[in-house]
């Protein structure tokens, strides 16, 4: 009996750790997404229609909103946004309190250009945690994965399970293209590609020999390394 709980155990908690790896491996605040629906009628309706009476009723599910966004944890696939976002969010919170200002003095004109500014900071918090492309989305996953767990504990079988699974997303995203309204970037980021890419391979003929581990925990670190580089001119 005891042996039976024991191995429930051991599966209920391992099926907890890979839902706690996914979770962190998703771009995603959830409660960011779920102020789009206010965001959507304050934008969409609301705004265009010079709506007042209407904005004044958004204000509360704004504030309600923003006190969840306020207290929302990144993703770890995010860790290296936090700064960002936490300058964003505090921008975000300056200008619903103009809102507030502006509706309480009744001043129409302010009313709308704060609006206007509450949607672009919105939009704004939205691309700095929105993957560019999904093939980067899903290297990213992976990679994190790699470098974050994998790695520091060197799961020699999990290192190499991994560089071959990057190996293919790399493959997807030489191939990717960017959307046209980030057109300018395109010489930049076929240079950071071929870069990364050339990283990945040379991972992935490292990682064939165990005994190798301070080459191969260096070959990670360059994987990351010129990740990094790659999301940069993104921001």
């Amino acid at each position: 009996m005891k042996r039976v709980f024991l191995l429930f155990a051991i599966i209920a908690f391992n099926c907890f750790a890979q839902e706690l790896k996914l979770n962190e491996t998703k771009s995603e605040v959830k409660e960011l997404t779920e102020f789009h629906e206010v965001i959507y009628q304050l934008w969409h309706t609301a705004w265009p229609e010079k709506n007042i009476d209407m904005m004044k009723s958004l204000m509360r599910p704004i504030d309600e909103g923003f006190e969840k966004i306020k207290y929302a944890e990144l993703p770890g696939i995010l860790r290296d946004k936090q700064e960002k976002w936490d300058e964003g969010v505090k921008k975000l919170d300056a200008i619903i309190e103009r809102y507030r200002v502006a509706l309480v003095k009744n001043d129409t004109t302010a009313i709308l250009k704060a609006a206007e500014q509450l949607h672009s900071q919105y939009e704004y918090l939205v691309r700095l945690i929105k993957p560019v492309i999904k093939e980067l989305d899903t290297f990213h996953q992976e990679l994190y994965l790699l470098y974050h767990y994998y790695t520091p504990n060197y799961n020699y079988d999990k290192i190499k399970e991994s560089a071959k699974i990057l190996k293919a997303k790399m493959h997807e995203l030489m191939n990717a293209t960017l959307p046209a309204r980030l057109k300018s970037k395109k010489e930049e980021f076929d240079r950071c590609k071929v870069e990364l890419n050339n990283a990945v391979i040379k991972l992935n003929t490292i990682v064939k020999k165990k005994d190798l581990k301070k080459e191969i925990i260096n070959a990670v670190e360059e994987v990351h390394s010129k990740y990094q580089n790659l999301e940069k001119i993104f921001d």
